[in-house]
Formats: structure tokens, sequence, C-alpha cells
């Protein structure tokens, strides 16, 4: 297994309690790639290979991850194998329990979640749910004094209120912020009508960066569309913005719930089983 990158990403499951129209996981449009999900054996086998050929930085994540019985067991088996490894969760934070959240600050696991929305949460998320269990979810994590990672994802629907999605997220305590618009990869491929125009989202971006004493560290992602897999003129001219060049493939890849390996979050380019990595750059 030579080819394995410094970085990987463990998508641990397909399932999701969500339906979140702006979801960039790629089996939405390439459902074989979750057709079979892993055993917990698969798995701690991947896991231990992977931390024997160089991998030092893990995240999991989904679909929900914490849909999956064995995912605390699983970090729990990467914690034991590598102590020094950084290990990263990402949740939606609906599974989220007191104990959890205890159990993996014991484990140094870093937790991540997203606020999708406050009023437009149900319209975000597919479900009847609304944002205070998020931000109480964040809150407790600072007053266990534990990082607490947020993504925020703008769209056209919650363009409104996002900067007071920003604001709530930095009161409550996130140690981090990740900020975007939505990409039109994965569910939210062809949904252009809910894509930020790039005005939008720079006006966005200006208003966030005029709020007075935030200290809390906060960055953009500009991707809107990922410059990874062949993209349609229309998309190129209304949605490709000036980024820096994606990772993909340079100490950073993907191992999705069926168990392939791709270079890149957004495409099935360079696909191939877990155990035929090709080296790495």
């Amino acid at each position: 297994m030579p080819g394995v990158p410094r970085h990987l990403i463990f998508e641990i499951t397909r399932k999701c309690n969500y339906a979140c129209p702006f979801c960039y996981c790629v089996w939405h449009e390439f459902p074989e790639l979750a057709k079979r999900g892993l055993s917990t054996a698969e798995w701690k086998e991947i896991i231990k290979m992977s931390l024997e050929n160089g991998a030092e930085d893990i995240l999991f994540t989904g679909g929900e991850a914490l849909l999956r019985p064995d995912a605390l067991e699983l970090v729990e088996y990467t914690r034991k194998l590598a102590p020094g490894c950084q290990l990263a969760l990402f949740t939606n934070g609906s599974r989220m329990t007191e104990d959890l959240l205890k159990r993996f600050r014991k484990l140094k696991v870093r937790l991540c979640t997203s606020l999708p929305g406050l009023k437009t949460y149900g319209e975000m998320t597919g479900t009847r749910r609304n944002y205070t269990r998020t931000l109480e979810f964040i809150t407790r994590a600072r007053e266990l004094r534990w990082p607490l990672d947020v993504s925020l994802t703008a769209t056209a629907a919650n363009r409104h209120e996002f900067v007071e999605m920003f604001v709530s997220v930095v009161l409550s305590g996130a140690a981090s912020i990740q900020a975007g618009a939505m990409m039109l990869e994965g569910r939210a491929r062809h949904l252009t009508e809910q894509a930020l125009s790039k005005a939008a989202w720079e006006e966005l971006k200006s208003q966030i960066r005029s709020l007075p004493n935030c200290r809390t560290s906060y960055h953009f992602c500009d991707e809107i569309i990922c410059e990874c897999r062949e993209q349609p003129a229309d998309y190129l001219a209304a949605f490709a913005l000036n980024n820096p060049p994606c990772p993909a493939g340079r100490g950073f890849g993907v191992i999705g719930p069926s168990g392939y390996f791709r270079s890149c979050l957004h495409t099935v380019e360079n696909l191939c089983r877990w155990r035929d990595l090709p080296d790495m750059p």
C-alpha cells in the first residue's frame, strides 16, 4: 500500500439522517461508489495499513459518521495504533451525546460540525429539526474546553441569514469557522438556482469581514466547482473563481464507503480499490 497520502478522509458510511440539498458527497452522482458498506474488520484493516504506510492526519466522516454503530470503536482503534496521529470526526450533531463528546475529548479527536441555517435549518437539512441543538453542541464543547470547528454553506435559500449564522456560531464558541458557497457537486450538481453568483458570494464575504471584534479564527472556501473534473462551459463562466490549486493527489486522499480510493472529494478520476493505490507525488 505504497501510495497512502499523509492526509486521509475515511467516509465510513453513506447513510445520513439529513438530506441537505448542498451535500457534495460524490455517490449522489455515482451511487456505485457506495453500493456496499465495509465491515468493521475491513475498516480496521484499512486503518492499520494506512497508518503503517504514512498516514498522519485522519478525518472520519460520512454520510453521518455516528450512524455507524462502530464509529467510536473505529476511532478508538485508530488512536490505540497511533497515539500521536491527528484525528478528527465530522458529524451533523444529531447523534452526539454528552458521553460521546467527553469520550472524543479523552481520545483527543477534534470535532467538526455544520450549521446549515437558522430559520432555513429544516429546508437546508430536509428535516423537521431546528438549529438550537447544533448551537448547544458548540456551546457544550466550549464549556468542556474541547475545540469544535464549524462549517457554513451559503445558498440562495439561506443567503439572507448567512451573516447571522456566522455570528451565532461565533457567540456559541466555535474554535474555528470555514465558510463557503454551495458547490455544484454531488446532490447539488444541477441545482444552479441555489448556487450563489460570484458577486453574491463576495458580498457575503465582505459583510463577514466587516463584523467588529471577531476573534474567532475563520477562512473562506471559494470553490464552487471542482477543477479536478470536466465542467460545462456555462458552469465555468458563471462559477469559476481564482482558487489555489486543489490539493487532490498531493498528500491528500479519500477512501469511500465501499473501499474505493479517490484523490479528490468531488471527482471519480483515478479511482481505484484502496489496496491498489498508486504512488503519490
